[in-house]
C-alpha cells in the first residue's frame, strides 16, 4: 500500500515539476504585425521616431497595457481590460496592433483594433472581431499628431518678451549690488 502511495506521489509531483520547466518567456505572435489590408494607416510628417514615441504615449494615457515596444522594428501592441459588468457572462477587451515604418519625408502609422469576446463562465470561448469604426481610428490619428505638436518645444527665437534684459541669469549667477 504504501508503495502505491510513493509511487502516486511521485507521478504527481514529476507532473507538478514538468508543468513548471517551460523556461522560455512568453512571447506574442510577431507575425500578426505584418501590414495588411485590416490596418488603418496614417502619415505623418513626423520622424518615425516622433510618431512611435507619440502613439506609445498616447496609447498608454488611454489606458492600454502595452505588451510589445519594439523600436528597433517599430512594433507596438497591448490590450486594454474588460469593459461591461462584473456579473455579466460576456467580458470585452480591446487589443491593438501598431507598426510605425519610414515613408518618404516622414513616418507612417498603421493601427489595427481588434474586439476580444469572451463567452462562458470561466471564459472558454473567444472571438475576436477587427473593429472597422473609421471615426475610432480617425480620432486616434488625430490624438497621435496632437501630441506630437504639443510636445514640440518652443523655438528661442519665438520668445515674447521683446525687452533685452528680462531674462533671468543663470543659476548662481546673479550680478552684484553696487
Amino acid at each position: 500500500m504504501s508503495k502505491c502511495k510513493n509511487l502516486l506521489l511521485g507521478a504527481c509531483l514529476s507532473l507538478t515539476l514538468a508543468a513548471c520547466a517551460s523556461g522560455s518567456a512568453l512571447q506574442p505572435d510577431r507575425s500578426i504585425f505584418s501590414l495588411d489590408n485590416n490596418y488603418q494607416r496614417q502619415f505623418y510628417d513626423l520622424p518615425i521616431e516622433t510618431t512611435f514615441e507619440q502613439a506609445v504615449s498616447v496609447f498608454r494615457d488611454a489606458g492600454y497595457k502595452l505588451d510589445v515596444i519594439d523600436r528597433a522594428t517599430g512594433q507596438i501592441s497591448g490590450r486594454r481590460g474588460s469593459s461591461g459588468d462584473k456579473g455579466s457572462t460576456t467580458d470585452k477587451d480591446l487589443k491593438f496592433y501598431a507598426l510605425v515604418v519610414p515613408r518618404r519625408d516622414g513616418s507612417e502609422l498603421g493601427i489595427k483594433i481588434v474586439q476580444v469576446i469572451r463567452r462562458g463562465a470561466f471564459g472558454s470561448s473567444t472571438a475576436e472581431l477587427i473593429v472597422n469604426d473609421r471615426q475610432m481610428y480617425e480620432f486616434a490619428f488625430r490624438r497621435i499628431q496632437n501630441a506630437a505638436v504639443a510636445n514640440e518645444a518652443p523655438s528661442p527665437q519665438s520668445s515674447t518678451s521683446g525687452a533685452q534684459g528680462d531674462e533671468l541669469p543663470p543659476a548662481g549667477r546673479y550680478p552684484a549690488n553696487r
